[in-house]
């Protein structure tokens, strides 16, 4: 095991997860004038693959918790983006479907999206972009695989635009 230094700057954790805040607003200050929040971005980018989904394998998608994905929803609903359905063949199920809104917000969404892109890979040549891209996917995958094999249940990160969820007060 490598030892950490005392530099931020030194740390691959904080180095992923300094830039992967600044993705995030420079990405979410664009998609705003579009009336899109941050947290509802990633659930459009699954919809915008599959629609018709149930709010449970949203969430997986998502990797995150099913309240934390209603609260978003609700708000998206709300912006007139999605809509939330009973399944008619199990009741207890509730189907998410992209709004003709979300769907013509498609195409601008995805071209901000490779804009920022873009903005994040300049400075880098073509094989250095495959480079990276084949590192961090070998991260993700270890560390996937880490969480899945653990048995305890680690807590969810926090999505813009969702609300928090509410604590019992006793």
């Amino acid at each position: 095991m490598r030892p950490l230094s005392g530099n931020l700057d030194d740390s691959l954790g904080f180095l992923i997860a300094d830039s992967s805040r600044y993705v995030k607003r420079s990405l979410y200050a664009r998609i705003a004038a579009h009336g899109i929040r941050g947290g509802a971005w990633f659930v459009l980018r699954v919809l915008w693959e599959r629609d018709d989904v149930t709010q449970r394998e949203l969430a997986h998608r998502l990797g995150l918790m099913e309240p934390s994905v209603q609260e978003m929803l609700r708000a998206m609903e709300r912006d007139g983006l999605v809509t939330r359905q009973r399944d008619e063949q199990d009741r207890r199920k509730m189907r998410i479907r992209l709004t003709p809104r979300a769907r013509k917000l498609e195409p601008v969404l995805m071209r901000i999206a490779a804009d920022v892109n873009a903005l994040m890979l300049t400075g880098l040549d073509a094989s250095e972009e495959v480079q990276l891209k084949r590192l961090l996917g070998k991260v993700r995958s270890t560390l996937a695989a880490d969480v899945e094999a653990s048995a305890t249940v680690l807590p969810e990160e926090p999505v813009a635009g969702a609300r928090a969820p509410r604590r019992s007060t006793g």
